[in-house]
């Protein structure tokens, strides 16, 4: 039986391309059998993802472009259409109420370990 590959975007911060911090993230979805994509523009990955096909989508909540009410607007359309998990260092109750008005699938603290991501994932795309 062929297991199922998902597309999965993420939306981080990657300094002058230092992919460093996110790479093992990465890897490990990749292994447990993600297709992992890094796009490391916030307000520009929100607006590709209107028209590029994505399965779901994490989004780094520590990138500097994704604060405020446009970007839980964006992230908002974004969940109509495809499922998103939001990921930060600190999840205080305003920022989880954010989330859920923002209509996340799922919030997740950093650091996170990719295996786990990946049944978080799986998970949540199997109750779709």
């Amino acid at each position: 039986m062929a297991t199922t590959r998902w597309k999965v975007v993420m939306i981080a911060d990657a300094m002058d391309d230092d992919f460093t911090p996110l790479a093992p993230v990465l890897g490990m979805l990749s292994e447990a059998g993600a297709l992992p994509e890094l796009w490391n523009d916030g307000p520009e990955g929100l607006r590709r993802l209107m028209a590029e096909k994505a399965d779901l989508v994490v989004v780094d909540l520590d990138t500097p472009s994704l604060c405020g009410m446009d970007a839980q607007m964006r992230i908002a359309q974004v969940a109509s259409k495809v499922p998103v998990i939001l990921m930060a260092r600190r999840l205080g109750i305003e920022r989880r109420m954010w989330a859920l008005e923002a209509g996340a699938g799922g919030i997740v603290t950093k650091p996170v370990d990719g295996r786990t991501l990946f049944r978080f994932i799986d998970k949540l795309l199997k109750t779709q």
